[in-house]
């Protein structure tokens, strides 16, 4: 069983977006894109409370239509290409401590463009950051075997970096990062300004929910999965 803490799930969608403009409120199956992590976010479990920042009041209005609390407007110097997530984070944290009065234990990042991600990915990660005592837990798809410079590997239960030297022999399995879920505990991230350690837990999720839409190719990509899963019947508008 999981020790009670509160846990916040954060949920960031500037809108503005290069290679596939607006692609946070384009519909995917019939709903907005970022639909799909807000249903995730809102059947979790192990969520204290969940957010959508944004500067961009129609993604705002999107978000609200789903069931997203969306209680700030994001500020524009928090918007531009080169922010970073960090920053988003905490911006996010302090402003929903101070309007809710209590302190987060646990941060979870929750990209949109990871439709397919489920509310028990969630759990899970929140689950395996209270159960090996390390700092930040990522999610990766894998297994692989070709070689890759940024490619990880898991030993002891610990998502580690591949040895520089490469021995192409090595059967071990290999993982990669897919951007979908990044939890944190709430002290690490203040001290260090970082959202993953050197010393992680990897949750391990299947190509299916690994999809991570960036390119037009990727939308097509994610549409599929989701009608296959069936999860575009599964989501809908609160109003």
């Amino acid at each position: 069983m999981t020790p009670p803490c509160n846990a916040l799930g954060i949920i960031p969608a500037r809108g503005g977006s290069k290679r596939l403009p607006r692609k946070n409120i384009r519909l995917l199956a019939g709903h907005p894109l970022i639909a799909y992590t807000i249903h995730a976010a809102r059947k979790a479990k192990l969520l204290t409370d969940f957010l959508v920042s944004s500067e961009d009041e129609e993604i705002l209005a999107q978000a609200k239509r789903y069931g997203a609390p969306t209680p700030f407007v994001r500020p524009a110097e928090l918007a531009g290409d080169q922010v970073r997530n960090i920053d988003v984070i905490r911006h996010a944290l302090f402003k929903m401590e101070e309007s809710r009065g209590i302190r987060y234990d646990i941060l979870v990042l929750l990209q949109p463009t990871s439709p397919v991600r489920s509310c028990e990915h969630i759990d899970e990660a929140i689950r395996l950051l209270h159960a090996s005592g390390l700092d930040t837990v990522a999610s990766v798809k894998g297994p692989f075997k070709k070689r890759d410079p940024v490619a990880k590997t898991i030993r002891a239960g610990v998502l580690e970096d591949l040895c520089p030297v490469a021995d192409y022999s090595d059967p071990e399995p290999l993982y990669m990062y897919n951007a979908s879920i990044y939890a944190m505990k709430r002290d690490f991230f203040l001290e260090t300004g970082r959202h993953v350690s050197r010393r992680q837990v990897p949750l391990i999720m299947d190509q299916f929910h690994s999809v991570d839409v960036d390119t037009e190719a990727d939308f097509l990509v994610a549409e599929a999965f989701v009608k296959y899963l069936g999860l575009h019947s599964e989501v809908t508008p609160c109003d």
